[in-house]
């Protein structure tokens, strides 16, 4: 009993192809360097990636602090701690999906001269057109370069390598203010002639006043 990984690169343009791997060893290393189990030629994958291993009569999987991550059904998983795997698993690492199946019958066990061989024809689904000296050159720039950092998947083949359109900066036009109450009417302003009647009448109020008070004195 053994671990089944099949690979499809979204990396490339059309109709990926599936490639099936299949391990009976306790750690299988996955990663872009030549070393690895399971090789995967695109420099957004780190050169020891990720790695499977035996773990409580079980698989788990564990992220060996890649560049850009590893995602197992899309929830992304916390490097150098072990993930328990179950049949069926979707892990996203690197523009690669694998989809894993754990303690199923191994028909043929991974040569290192297989795994190369999926390697180059990966890259050559992802580079179409490249004649094999281009592929072979392309294929060791890639296992000896640095890592490329990228979004983590999916990734949409138009994005790929490309920045995130600038969006136009624009000022925010002023608002008008509007009083919460209206202004106050102008002071009523009063003519010469009515200020005499006025004054006159005020006169007469007082003159009044001062008979009444001498009329009521004892």
């Amino acid at each position: 009993m053994g671990v089944r990984i099949t690979v499809q690169s979204l990396w490339a343009e059309v109709n990926p192809s599936s490639f099936v791997f299949e391990f009976a060893q306790s750690r299988i290393v996955i990663g872009r360097s030549r070393s690895a189990d399971v090789q995967l030629p695109h420099a957004a994958v780190s050169g020891t990636h990720a790695s499977i291993r035996e773990q409580d009569a079980g698989y788990v999987l564990v992220d060996e602090g890649s560049t850009n991550g590893t995602r197992i059904n899309e929830i992304r998983v916390v490097p150098g701690r072990p993930k328990a795997l179950r049949n069926h698993d979707v892990v996203d690492l690197g523009g690669y999906r694998l989809t894993i199946d754990v303690g199923v019958p191994v028909a043929q066990t991974m040569s290192a001269r297989l795994t190369a061989d999926y390697a180059r024809r990966m890259l050559s689904e992802q580079l179409e057109g490249k004649s094999d000296q281009e592929l072979d050159a392309e294929l060791e720039a890639i296992q000896r370069g640095p890592d490329e950092r990228v979004d983590l998947l999916p990734i949409p083949k138009e994005a790929v390598g490309q920045p995130p359109p600038a969006r136009e900066s624009r000022p925010s036009r002023p608002r008008p203010s509007t009083p919460d109450t209206e202004l106050p009417a102008e002071p009523i302003r009063l003519r010469r002639s009515e200020i005499a009647v006025y004054a006159l009448a005020a006169i007469v109020v007082a003159m009044s006043i001062v008979a009444m008070a001498l009329l009521t004195r004892p």
